[in-house]
């Protein structure tokens, strides 16, 4: 049987990542300079973190992909690579959380003056934006598995991209992008639903988070907010039945973490 030697699969290893190391390389140059054209909080600044994001992202599923190579070659883990790709997301989504806020159970009326300075930015392209954020946090998360020392802070990650696709969304004009007419219906739909599984998805890991874990009262109220955040949608969609059912689980969960703090007393 032919046996690769290891100095011999060390070079196939860097000549097949040859590509993914160079495109890491122009995209850390890429974020050096467009961080230099930050300044104040002006659209041209909105559009340079979106674009700083957008290019985090790029750079995590970059180091994803060189993991799996690194994987293949050498049937072992290399945590370095996994943690590179892991701070990139982070990274990305504070970028986007500098521009619409992380805000996640408020009006829309207090981040909507930040959302505006996106005005000039398509629907189609904010989304297509947190699109590729969930996919390289879904397959990072994937990759660490359930056992991984980090699963608790992909629960922080995926509430902070409920919050930020939430807060991508033009509330005030909603109702109006939703109808059958409208030109960006079709990306808005997408959007929204989008929204509506991550906010779910948001309430119930930090709920687990809280009682698998943690026992931190904070963590248990993150996730009565993102249902609350949820519940405001349905309102203002008028979906009333929705909305209501919302609101039990909220009272359900509400009255749970009263009871826990009863008796911690």
């Amino acid at each position: 049987m032919f046996v690769i030697s290891q100095e011999e699969r060390q070079k196939k290893f860097l000549e097949t990542t040859a590509p993914y190391r160079e495109m890491i390389g122009r995209i850390i140059g890429k974020e050096r300079a467009l961080l230099k054209n930050i300044s104040g909080n002006t659209e041209e600044t909105a559009r340079t973190r979106l674009k700083l994001a957008e290019e985090m992202f790029n750079l995590s599923s970059c180091y994803i992909v060189e993991y799996k190579i690194f994987l293949r070659f050498f049937k072992k883990h290399d945590e370095d690579l996994l943690n590179r790709a892991r701070q990139a997301l982070f990274k990305g989504v504070t970028y986007i959380e500098d521009i619409v806020s992380p805000w996640v159970d408020v009006p829309f009326s207090d981040y909507e003056d930040k959302l505006a300075m996106l005005s000039g930015i398509s629907k189609e392209k904010r989304y297509l934006v947190i699109r590729k954020m969930g996919l390289a946090a879904d397959l990072l998360k994937d990759i660490f598995g359930d056992s991984s020392k980090w699963k608790w802070s992909f629960v922080v990650l995926e509430g902070r991209l409920a919050a930020v696709a939430k807060n991508m969304l033009d509330m005030k004009n909603m109702v109006a992008n939703l109808d059958l007419r409208a030109g960006e219906r079709d990306v808005t739909v997408f959007h929204l639903r989008m929204v509506k599984k991550l906010l779910v998805q948001a309430a119930e890991r930090y709920r687990e988070k809280y009682e698998l874990s943690s026992r931190n009262m904070e963590d248990f109220q993150r996730a009565i907010n993102f249902l609350n955040a949820l519940r405001r949608l349905h309102i203002l969609l008028n979906e009333r039945s929705d909305a209501e059912e919302i609101k039990k689980t909220v009272d359900v969960w509400n009255n749970k973490m009263n009871d826990d703090l009863r008796k911690r007393r």
